[in-house]
Order: C-alpha cells, then structure tokens, then sequence
C-alpha cells in the first residue's frame, strides 16, 4: 500500500528548490502577462493571464511553500521571528488580494452634463434573455454569467437558449470586431421607426441614425448642445436644447423644437424624407436624410485580430436559420407567432444605492492645445451633498471610493458626461497589515544582526 512520508514532503514543500520554481513561474507568468497586454489590452491580460488557472494554480503553490518553510523550522526560536514576519506577513497580503478580487468592486460610472446616475458598470458579462407577449411588458427568463473572452462558443459546440421553445443558437464569437451598422426597411408593425439625420453648420457635419426599438419606446442622441429623440412627442419641454420627431402614418415625421428659455416648443411642423429645417442654434441645421416607418438594426461585422478603440466583443446569434450580430452592451430582438424574445450581452451592472448627479464638469487645457490638462466633476450625492471630484482629489463614501477617471466627448468637441472610476476594496485593511508585518520583520531582522541576536549558540 502507499505511503506518504511526511516528513520528506513537508522538506520537499518548504525546499529552495520548491521556492526557486514558484519564483520562476510567477516571473515567466507575469512576463508573458507583460507582452500579452502590449499586444493586445489589459484586459486580455488579466483574462488569459493573471486570472487564468496556471496563476491561480501557482499562487497556492506559493502559499503552501510559505506554510511549509515555518512549520518546516517549528519549534521557533527568537531568530525566527524576523522570518516569521516576512512569511506571514506576505500571506496575509495575498489573502487581502484574493478577498478584494472575489467581492470587491472595481469598475466605471458614466454621468451625463446635467444628469444623473445609480448604475455601476462591472468588468463581468451577463447574457440575459426576455420575453414579451405584446412588445412592452418583458418577462427575465434566463439571465447567465458567461465568460466568451476565454470560453467561447463555436459552430460544432454553440450555447442554446430555449431549445424546445426558440431554439436561440450563440454559435459564434468575435474578441474584437469592428462593426458599422445597417438600418434596413421592415414591414414587422412591432418595430420601431428609424430616422437618419444630419446635424450641419459651417464648422460641423454629424450624420447618424435613430432607431426606436418599438412604437413605443424613445430613442435619442446626444449632440452636445442639442439633443435629438424619436419617439411620442412630449406636453412641454425640459428647459433644455431638443427636438422630438414622431412617426406619422402618412409617411412624414412631426416635430417639436425647444430650447432652454422656456418649457413651451418655439417650433412645430413636419418634415419628410429630404427635407430640412433651421434649429436656431449656432446655424445648426437639421436634414431627414432617411425615414423608415419601421426599421430594423443590423450589424456588419469584421474581424479584428487587435484591439483598437473602435472594437468591440461580438456574438452570432442564430434563430430560424437566420444569423444576425450583437455587440457586447447591446441587444437583438427575435419575433414569433405569439411572442417577443429580447437577448442582452452586457456588462453587469451594480446599483450604488444612491444617485450620482453632475452638475457641472470643468476641462483645463494646455495652453494653445485642446489637449486636457486636467479635469473635475461637481457632484451632488444624493444624502451626502455637493462635493468636488477630480483627478488626484477622489470621493469616498458608504466604503466607495470615486476617482475621476475620464470624460466623453459630444459629436461637436465638447464634453457631454463624466466617466468615474467606482472602487471598493474589502482586502485593503489585510494588504495594509500584511504590509506592516512585513516591514516589522525587516526591521527585526536588522535589528537582531546589530544585537547579535540569534547568532549565539541557543538563541
């Protein structure tokens, strides 16, 4: 029969050679790590590398090679405590860093200029299937933590969704893909309207679509000093620069037109495919370029082998024996006879528990440049007040801490919401510590070696 000798095992796992091929792993882990994010991204890197099973793998190892060196010179003596400190105090840093990595929360808050938000968005991904029986009221039927970056689905082995009701088929994934949308006629009377319009001055030309996901529902664009919907036209206005189109059944589109001086619309009327009309703001000029009664969403896919800022993750979904795309924080929607199925792959999002107001958001530039210098957010937290968030002044609150991490862009170059960094890390008082017991046994050991501790016979 078997034996395990103990002792040998146990000299073996607290062994320098142990200790030498630990070393050398996490070093060639976090060299490929190195290349692989150069390569590709940080996100890459931390899936396929830093997150993956070999570094899991390797850091137990670690820790059982730090366990069995101090158990391995039991009974401690005086001179042991030094060594000791450095032992313990590097596993209770890698016990803070596993604690913060399984319940801490580490990702982005995007505010609008004026708006305001409670929606966290998290580095995990969710597939989320909804059904509806008549196009408004949806019902969650599968939600699913799903990780395609490292598992993806494949022709011969696809995920299916509903297989004895719609049979939803994720047979394909595109780490990065460059996508450019097609807006196509439709006669399904459960989708919504599509509009494509031009925005146009003398310094500016911006061309986009605006698709309603049904008749009911609004969709819109930001512009930066207007705002674009599509959808029912409202009662009043906002106090804010916008147009409302609505879809009429005679083919053409009514409009309203408001601005900030007053909640009344200063203009009404409609437009039709290739006409245009004067907004009153910086000369701007609005265009129906393309009107579809009812449209429907496309994506033309290209693959990408890097990276770039323009790429995004992308799924094939087929339904019907039909094939169709969707982006990571986007949707698809499938029809049947009796029923609306709605599929998500999206980002997880957390509630804060309170929202997050922007009022105000200032751009320092470099001088003679449009390149930002620095930049800050005026925030009202909701039970907490006004407060001030910038680049090296971040907020904490109810064991949050919110960094100003980067700002968007509007269409015309000037800035339409704050994009904030969310940060909760519960194995930071443990990193701390371990930290400090670190640094006591490096002090320790000074020490003892000035004193000649532990260098008589005994000791």
């Amino acid at each position: 029969m078997f034996k395990i000798d103990y002792k040998k095992t146990l000299k073996f796992l607290a062994s320098i050679k142990m200790a030498v091929i630990v070393i050398a792993s996490i070093a060639i882990l976090t060299a490929i790590g190195t290349f692989v994010e150069a390569k590709y991204d940080a996100t890459a890197a931390k899936k396929l590398v830093y997150d993956s099973i070999y570094m899991n793998i390797i850091m137990v190892v670690f820790a059982i090679n730090l366990t069995a060196v101090m158990v391995d010179r039991w009974p401690w003596k005086i001179r042991h405590i030094p060594f000791i400190c450095a032992h313990i105090g590097i596993l209770i840093l890698m016990l803070g860093q596993f604690l913060t990595s399984k319940i801490g929360v580490d990702g982005t808050l995007r505010v609008e200029i004026g708006g305001q938000s409670r929606l966290v968005q998290l580095p995990q991904t969710d597939l989320i299937l909804y059904s509806s029986f008549d196009g408004n009221n949806y019902t969650k039927i599968i939600e699913r933590e799903v990780d395609f970056f490292r598992n993806p689905p494949t022709v011969e082995k696809p995920m299916v969704l509903l297989p004895d009701q719609a049979d939803i088929k994720i047979k394909n994934h595109y780490r990065y893909a460059l996508a450019s949308k097609e807006i196509q006629a439709s006669d399904n009377k459960k989708l919504g309207a599509g509009v494509r319009i031009q925005i146009t001055n003398g310094q500016a030309n911006f061309i986009e679509w605006i698709v309603q996901r049904n008749p009911y529902t609004k969709a819109n664009v930001d512009l930066g000093p207007l705002k674009v919907h599509l959808g029912l036209l409202p009662e009043s206005g906002k106090g804010l620069n916008e147009i409302y189109l609505q879809a009429m059944d005679n083919g053409k589109i009514k409009y309203m037109l408001f601005d900030k001086s007053s909640l009344d619309p200063k203009f009404t009327g409609e437009l039709e495919e290739g006409k245009s009309m004067a907004t009153g703001w910086m000369g701007l000029e609005l265009r129906i370029l393309r009107f579809f009664p009812q449209a429907q969403e496309n994506w033309k896919i290209e693959k990408r082998d890097f990276p770039t800022p323009l790429t995004s993750e992308a799924l094939e979904v087929e339904y019907k024996g039909k094939s169709q795309w969707i982006l990571l924080n986007d949707t698809v929607k499938f029809f049947t006879d009796n029923a609306v199925y709605f599929l998500t792959y999206a980002n997880r999002r957390m509630d804060l528990g309170f929202n997050v107001q922007l009022k105000n958001f200032i751009v320092d530039k470099y001088q003679g440049t449009m390149r930002a210098m620095a930049y800050k957010s005026q925030v009202q937290i909701e039970g907490y007040g006004e407060h001030e968030i910038s680049m090296n002044e971040p907020l904490k609150y109810q064991g949050l801490t919110i960094y100003q991490a980067s700002f968007q862009d509007g269409p015309m170059g000037n800035p339409v919401a704050s994009i904030f960094s969310i940060n909760k890390d519960p194995g930071r008082w443990l990193k701390y510590l371990g930290s400090l017991i670190m640094t006591l046994g490096i002090i320790l050991l000074f020490y003892f070696k000035k004193m000649g501790i532990g260098q008589k016979k005994g000791s």
